[in-house]
This record gives C-alpha cells, sequence and structure tokens, in this order.
C-alpha cells in the first residue's frame, strides 16, 4: 500500500501476515486529522538534511531531484521564460524589420549557433548599445544589417550552409552547387551590371532580315516564322513568344551596344527558321530549289556556323538552350539521329549548368542573382521544353531520359489567360484561314503534355531499361508497375479538360497530344507481348495485344482527323515516329481487315509527310522490309 504523504510517518504500517506472506488489509480505524508539514521549519532543523521514511529507512533528503517540489520547477519556469524571450524577440523583428531586412535576418536565423545571441544583438542594436570593437565576435557576427548580403556567422557554417546558388559568371546566370569551391569565388559586380543592363536601342535598319544572312527577303523571314509558331512552336514549346518577338523586332544589336539581347539571337533565329522551311512547298525554303530533300539546309547552316565561329557552346544562354533543342529535333527529322542527339545533350547540359531544372526562388541568394518575372517565366518555358525534346529522344531512340524528374525542382510555368486566348488560326503557303480558328490555349496544351513526359520517364525508367535488360524483374513487380502507370494514365485522361478533348478541327498541337498519349499505352503493354495466357501475370480478361491494337487504331484515327483538319503538309515530325509505331502494331495483325486499313492509310499519310521531312521516306522504308519479312 502506497504511504500517505499527508500523515506522520508512525500512523501507517505495512501489515504482512507472518504466515502466508502476503499483506493484510489496513485496520478499518476512524481517519486521523492531516498535519500540516513545516517544511520551512524541517529545513532548517539539523537533521534536515536526513528523515524516516514511512518504512523507517534512513533517506537523503535533495529538494532538486524531486521534479515535483518547487525548486526544480522554478528552473524549467525561468528556461521556459529565456525561450520565451528570445523567440518574441525575434519575431518582432521579423515584424517590424524593412522588407529588404528580413531576409538578411532570417538567413542569421537559419544558420546561427544560438537564437540566444541574434537576439541579444537584435536588443543591443534596438538600444543603441552595440559595441564599436571589431573583437567583439558575439555582436558582429550577428549584426543584422541593411544589406541583403550578412555576413555567415562562422567559417563552419558557411561551409556546412552553402548548398548551392545562382550566380553571374560573364553574363550568364549559373548554378554552382555546395561541393564546388567555385561557389566562394567573387563575382565580378560591375562587370555583370554592364552585362545584364536592358537599355532599350534604337530599331534597326531592316530589322526582320539582320538577324541572318541567308537571305534578305523579310516576306520569306516573316512566312517561316509563322510556319514555325502555327505549327511546331505550339507543341514544342519552348520559349517565350511575346519575349521573343520583342527583341526581333528591334532588329540585331549594333556591335557597339552595351546591351546583351537575352530572348532573341541570330543562332536562335536561325534555328527557327530552318525548321519553318519544313512546313512550306515554296523553293526559297530549299538549299536547292528543286530538291525538297535540302529544306532548311542553309538556315541550318548558317546556325551551326555561328554555334562554332562565335563560341556560342561555351556561352550558357537561354538562346542558346532554345536554339540547340530546336536543331536537334530537327536533325531527327531528316534522319539525323547522331548528330541531333549531340545537339540535344548540348541543349540539355547547358540547361542544367543554368539550373534551369531548379526552383531559382531557394538559389538566387544575393540582388546579383535576382530574377524578374519575364527571365523566371523564360527559364521555366525553356526547361520544360527541354524536359519535352528529351521525352521524345528517348521514346524515339528507346534509350533512358537524360532529364531524369528526380533532378526536377523548378515549379511549371504558369498560364497566361491573355495569351491562351489569342486566335490561333491555321497557316499555310497561301496565308493563315479562317478554318477552324479558336484560342490557343498553348500553355494550358504544353502543361498536359508535361504530365504525359513525367509518365513517359517512369515507364521507360522501368520497361526499358538496358541495365535490367538480362534480370528477371519479377512478375508481379511487373505488374505492379504496370498498374501504376496505367492508373496515371487513366487519370490524366479523366483530368483533361472538356476543351482538349480530341475533335475534328481542333487545335494541331491537341491532337498530336492525343497521339503521344496512345503511343505510351503501346510502349506500356507492349513489354508483356512475350507471355502467352497461361505465364501472363495479367489477369485473363486484360490482353496486351488487344490493348496495344485498341491504342494503335486511335493513333491512326487521330492521324485521320489531323489530316481532314489541316492536311499533312505541315505537321510536327514527332508524328512520324508516333505512326510508325502504330503501324508496327498494324503489321502484327495483318490480315485481319481494320489492320489491312489502317496500315493502308498509314502508308498513303507517310508518304505525304515526306514530302516535308525525310525520316518518313526512311519509315516507309522500314516498314516495307518488315511487310516482306513478316507476311
Amino acid at each position: 500500500m502506497a504511504p500517505d504523504t499527508g500523515t506522520a510517518a508512525t500512523d501507517v504500517k505495512p501489515l504482512v501476515d507472518g504466515t502466508t506472506g502476503q499483506q493484510q488489509p489496513p485496520l478499518q480505524k476512524s481517519a486521523p486529522k492531516p498535519r500540516t508539514r513545516n517544511r520551512k521549519k524541517e529545513e532548517s532543523s539539523e537533521d534536515g538534511a536526513k528523515r524516516r521514511c514511512v518504512y523507517f529507512t534512513d533517506c537523503v533528503y535533495d529538494p532538486n531531484s524531486d521534479h515535483r517540489r518547487k525548486g526544480v520547477y522554478k528552473k524549467d519556469i525561468d528556461s521556459l521564460k529565456t525561450r520565451n524571450s528570445t523567440l518574441q524577440t525575434l519575431i518582432e523583428a521579423i515584424l517590424n524589420y524593412s522588407e529588404e531586412d528580413v531576409p538578411a535576418l532570417v538567413r542569421q536565423i537559419r544558420t546561427c549557433e544560438s537564437l540566444d545571441d541574434v537576439a541579444e544583438a537584435i536588443v543591443a542594436k534596438e538600444q543603441g548599445l552595440e559595441e564599436e570593437d571589431d573583437d567583439d565576435d558575439a555582436v558582429s557576427t550577428y549584426d543584422v544589417s541593411a544589406s541583403a548580403t550578412p555576413c555567415a556567422p562562422t567559417f563552419e557554417t558557411q561551409l556546412s550552409g552553402r548548398m548551392g546558388e545562382l550566380r553571374l559568371d560573364d553574363g550568364s546566370v549559373r548554378y554552382i552547387g555546395g561541393t564546388s569551391n567555385l561557389i566562394f569565388l567573387g563575382e565580378d559586380g560591375g562587370a555583370t551590371a554592364m552585362q545584364r543592363q536592358s537599355d532599350q536601342y534604337q530599331q534597326q535598319e531592316d530589322p526582320i532580315t539582320s538577324w541572318t544572312e541567308v537571305t534578305s527577303d523579310p516576306d520569306l523571314v516573316v512566312h517561316l516564322l509563322n510556319m514555325y509558331f502555327t505549327f511546331h512552336y505550339t507543341y514544342f514549346l519552348t520559349l517565350n513568344k511575346s519575349l521573343f518577338y520583342r527583341d526581333f523586332l528591334l532588329g540585331k544589336p549594333p556591335p557597339d551596344t552595351r546591351r546583351k539581347t537575352e530572348y532573341c539571337t541570330p543562332l536562335l533565329v536561325n534555328a527557327i527558321l530552318a525548321l519553318g522551311c519544313h512546313f512550306t512547298s515554296l523553293p526559297d525554303a530549299r538549299e536547292n530549289p528543286k530538291d525538297s530533300a535540302t529544306a532548311g539546309d542553309h538556315f541550318s547552316k548558317e546556325a551551326k556556323r555561328l554555334l562554332m565561329e562565335n563560341d556560342e557552346h561555351e556561352k550558357p544562354k537561354i538562346t542558346t538552350v532554345q536554339a540547340l533543342a530546336l536543331m536537334s529535333v530537327r536533325e531527327a527529322g531528316c534522319g539525323r539521329e547522331a548528330k541531333g542527339w549531340v545537339y540535344s545533350g548540348m541543349s540539355f547540359r547547358m540547361a542544367c549548368d543554368m539550373g534551369l531544372n531548379l526552383d531559382s526562388g531557394v538559389l538566387t541568394s544575393n540582388n546579383k542573382s535576382s530574377l524578374d518575372d519575364e527571365e523566371e517565366d523564360a527559364r521555366r518555358i525553356t526547361f520544360w521544353g527541354c524536359f519535352l525534346f528529351d521525352k521524345c529522344w528517348s521514346n524515339y531512340l528507346g534509350r533512358l531520359p537524360q532529364i531524369p524528374p528526380s533532378i526536377v525542382t523548378v515549379p511549371k510555368f504558369d498560364v497566361f489567360p491573355a495569351e491562351d486566348a489569342d486566335i490561333w488560326r491555321p497557316y499555310t503557303d497561301s496565308g493563315f484561314t479562317q478554318a477552324h480558328a479558336q484560342p490557343a490555349r498553348t500553355r494550358a496544351v504544353a502543361l498536359q503534355i508535361s504530365g504525359l513526359c513525367e509518365i513517359s520517364a517512369d515507364l521507360m525508367t522501368f520497361f526499358y531499361n538496358p541495365i535490367d535488360m538480362d534480370k528477371a524483374k519479377g512478375k508481379q513487380a511487373e505488374l505492379k508497375k504496370l498498374s501504376e502507370i496505367h492508373t496515371r494514365l487513366e487519370a490524366w485522361r479523366k483530368n483533361l479538360p472538356k476543351e482538349l478533348e480530341p475533335r475534328e478541327g481542333h487545335l494541331s498541337s491537341v491532337l498530336t497530344m492525343h497521339m503521344f498519349f496512345q503511343l505510351l499505352y503501346i510502349h506500356l503493354f507492349r513489354p508483356f507481348l512475350k507471355y502467352n495466357q497461361a505465364t501472363s501475370p495479367l489477369p485473363a480478361h486484360v490482353s496486351p495485344r488487344k490493348l496495344c491494337t485498341q491504342a494503335a487504331a486511335m493513333i491512326s484515327k487521330l492521324m485521320r482527323l489531323y489530316k481532314r483538319s489541316h492536311g499533312l503538309r505541315q505537321i510536327c515530325n514527332i508524328a512520324v515516329y508516333i505512326l510508325h509505331t502504330a503501324c508496327t502494331i498494324h503489321l502484327l495483325n495483318l490480315p485481319e481487315k481494320n489492320a489491312r486499313r489502317d496500315i493502308t492509310h498509314g502508308v498513303k499519310h507517310l508518304e505525304e509527310i515526306a514530302e516535308g521531312w525525310l525520316c518518313a521516306r526512311r519509315t516507309l522504308a522500314i516498314l516495307s522490309h518488315l511487310a516482306r519479312k513478316w507476311k
């Protein structure tokens, strides 16, 4: 029975039966009147250090050992008061400091070794008690000044705290990670400020043709730009159109200007014009006017000259990232995959060098590297354009993505309602037509495509990883991954806005996007064609061959919709690869009636596309070879 601390020790004795050794219930007696204990008197007596407990044994009396005693509570209360005072001081400082001083204070709080020292420094400064002595580390280390770049508390915390930042290097914003010693290299503020000046210069004479030396015909340049921005840009969104045209219409900057054009360069313009040539039949769009196979070659050669002679590949710029990506996809369309793969690699490496894949909001640690809204938007648009190019290359060559989602922290770009509300009109060699005119929704479509790219990255990494080719993943692991990706694809389709569903006369970019969606379905279920009904890990009612056939048939249907809506003379070359994949499934299903119909239409479509894209001619040869081999 527990002793009653409210009565004298002699009033309570443990009762134990001598025979059984079991504790017996206490005798029933009237409760004695509690006696008040005079603790102060006890502590002052000679035997205050020792007392007799209820079990008549000597014990040591230590008031600080019992957390129920007010002596220990007092210490805890004092500690809490100190902590609350510190926190209150820091919060009030954050609330009361000017906007430009708050980031500096927050960085000091995050990197300090003692919040109390920071609070004391703040109080001292407010009371005007800061010492002038430079040797006073406690104050000088945590001095909260108006500077936006406060000193780190110690060299140790600086080494551990600087995990990466965006910084200016020769006029370009670049990412330097925490393990690089270059992160401690000071920036040349004067030089970078000069290079980042955005003073307007006078519009140049013949601004439209000033960007290229290939032609002096402004009508041709405008025509090719219209082709590019109508059919290629709307799917492969990789630049800010309004910023590009703002600089383009001023003309190429004079050699002696201090302004470095940020959103338009001769390299980028020539890369765009080279792509535009593949959507037109004008003789001037060809290096050899009589040979359609030379479409865009003259502009492409000019872009390559500028790239090498001006050492553009050595100077990280957003426009260079964009130009290299566009040059890469054109080379793929011309059937020169090796060259295109190199250009794409240069683009992606430069994008990562500039930190386009990272959220710049947490990396701009000083004002010199701070980005305005325009530059932030341009960086995001450019990166997610590279992300799309990478996934197209990954599918086209069957290789792992070079930009995996695991290295991406940058948010996706914003959709500007005014820009997406601009009217999109089909454009041909005869000019714009009013047929199928509708809101462009360029950014809204691009966001949906980026979602498919994220799914594609996981699909390619799991099912088409060359490292795992000889390793058995296990049927259950394959089934689990297939179920996961299938669920994501269905969620993408379910959440798609109604205005982006496929229909005749819809935007060319929307129809191409749905082809890409069906392509991922084929790639998801094609690895399961190796199983028969007895060995397949899939449920008996799920047929990989049937699902691949349905996706291929839908691609053929979408291609017919595209042809009726816009014709096949103006179509992105990614459609050639998608149609090729669908026709391979059609060959698998021959001589079925639907398969024969779709393969016939597919060949006719490729013949029409081949006038603008050489890769379509090679696709026809490959399909002919497969048909002979597997007939």
